[in-house]
């Protein structure tokens, strides 16, 4: 049976291994732990998972998990030997183990996806999606993972950490983000295909029982998209980038959610009505705003207005340049957006496009003061080369002070300052009027002789350089 792991091997040797150990620290300084070592294994049907976690060295304090798992926990062991433990806040403290302790738990997905809501769990038509807090339990002090997952034969696993190698089971090895950055991961009867893009390939995964007709739809979509978003930095922002696209039946429009997650690796998840035509997603802007916010590191919660706002601008920049929006829709698009941040005194609204409006400025900022040298895509291309931490959040201001060191200007940090200073919605009327960008009764009108219209032009463009 998969799901049925025995501890004789680890029993029968655990007091060697803990002999060697204490040698080990008087022969010589080694490290606490090195790799530790887990296993998942799924049950035929997939409505069950069993994990195992062996500690290379001393065993984690505490082990951290989704708030709800306990609900779903069908029997946890420590060295073979049933315990209990008392979780708080999705974190649990552990008894005190020997080194090269091991732990053993089995969850329930399928009672998880009846009645835990599909933010925890949800069933595909061949598996399940859940957060991989759910059932993949670990430290929270970054240690080095190596995971080994067992699926019965046909079944697929899409997960955001960085494969090792598929045979004989498949080996990962999760990114160290810390334990409180959420992952999503599905298992079923589904394909994963390498999507290649500048510079990478994104691992797209389709739930459903669809021809390959309708799965080149949705590849084609998210390959456009990330196609553009790589043009910002010459090559897609990161690595093997999970994507999950899952059909939710119709709805009132194409993708009426989907959001970036970062625990393990980075990933970006699609909810969509698949019935509609492949054209309704290419019109539609969130693919290229969610796979733009890959362009920044994550940003802490309270300044999310900078990352909601970068993806806000760059889902009309980048349209204009692959020519899915003229030069004209692109600054419309814009300018709507602006507006409906004015009239949002406070909320969603506010938060992206107040950021969208100190980027506009920004990046015409940089243009003007470089002769087109430099701008926001060859700001963000050297954060990525010198300083991309895909392991910690950054606050906003310690982002634009990154910035303007590496820009060598003051661009970012007055930006900020300014708006510090001013409780209003960022104004942008000096900047469109040395762009030739001028509202007249809700349009938009493009004046080819201000200032900046080559600036203005060059944006929408990827332009490299006015001169």
């Amino acid at each position: 049976m998969h799901n049925t792991l025995v501890y004789h091997g680890f029993i029968n040797n655990h007091a060697l291994k803990s002999s060697l150990l204490a040698l080990l620290f008087l022969v010589a300084p080694v490290a606490l732990y090195g790799e530790d070592n887990y296993r998942a294994v799924f049950s035929e049907d997939l409505g069950q998972v069993t994990v195992t976690a062996c500690f290379d060295g001393p065993a984690p304090s505490h082990i951290y998990h989704d708030d709800v798992a306990p609900s779903f926990t069908e029997s946890i062991q420590a060295n073979g030997r049933d315990i209990q433990l008392t979780p708080r806040y999705g974190k649990a403290r552990l008894p005190d183990l020997p080194p090269n302790s091991c732990l053993r738990w089995r969850i329930s997905l399928a009672q998880a996806a009846a009645t835990a809501g599909d933010r925890v769990a949800m069933r595909l038509d061949s598996g399940y999606l859940t957060n991989g807090s759910l059932w993949f339990w670990r430290d929270n002090e970054r240690r080095s993972i190596r995971m080994e997952v067992i699926v019965p034969a046909g079944v697929s696993l899409s997960t955001p950490w960085r494969l090792r190698k598929t045979t004989p089971e498949l080996t990962y090895s999760p990114t160290p983000t810390p334990a409180g950055w959420t992952s999503r991961i599905a298992v079923g009867r589904f394909s994963i295909e390498r999507v290649s893009v500048p510079g990478t390939d994104l691992l797209l995964a389709v739930s459903g029982n669809f021809s390959s007709h309708q799965r080149s739809k949705f590849t084609d979509w998210i390959k456009e998209s990330a196609d553009s978003v790589a043009g910002v930095l010459g090559e897609f922002p990161q690595q093997d980038v999970q994507v999950l696209v899952v059909p939710i039946g119709p709805r009132n429009e194409a993708v009426p959610w989907a959001h970036v997650i970062r625990g393990g690796g980075s990933a970006v998840e699609f909810f969509v009505d698949e019935t509609r035509p492949l054209e309704e997603f290419r019109e539609g802007w969130v693919a290229t705003h969610e796979l733009s916010h890959l362009l920044l590191p994550l940003i802490t919660r309270k300044d999310r207005w900078l990352s909601e706002g970068l993806a806000s601008y760059y889902q009309n920049v980048l349209r204009a340049r692959d020519g899915r929006l003229t030069e004209q829709q692109a600054w419309q698009r814009l300018n709507s957006g602006f507006e409906r941040g004015r009239r949002g005194t406070h909320g969603v609204m506010r938060e992206y496009w107040s950021g969208a409006a100190i980027l506009l400025k920004a990046d015409s900022r940089l243009r003007a003061l470089t002769d087109g040298q430099q701008s926001l895509d060859t700001a963000l291309a050297d954060l990525h080369e010198c300083c991309f931490e895909g392991t910690r959040s950054w606050k906003a201001r310690e982002m634009f002070t990154e910035l303007d060191r590496l820009t060598g200007l003051d661009v970012f940090s007055e930006l900020l300052q300014e708006q510090l200073n001013d409780k209003n919605f960022p104004d942008v009327s000096t900047t469109y009027s040395m762009l030739g960008v001028v509202p007249e009764s809700g349009d938009i009108f493009l004046d080819a002789k201000a200032p900046w219209s080559r600036i203005r032009q060059d944006i929408m463009t990827g332009g490299a350089a006015w001169r």
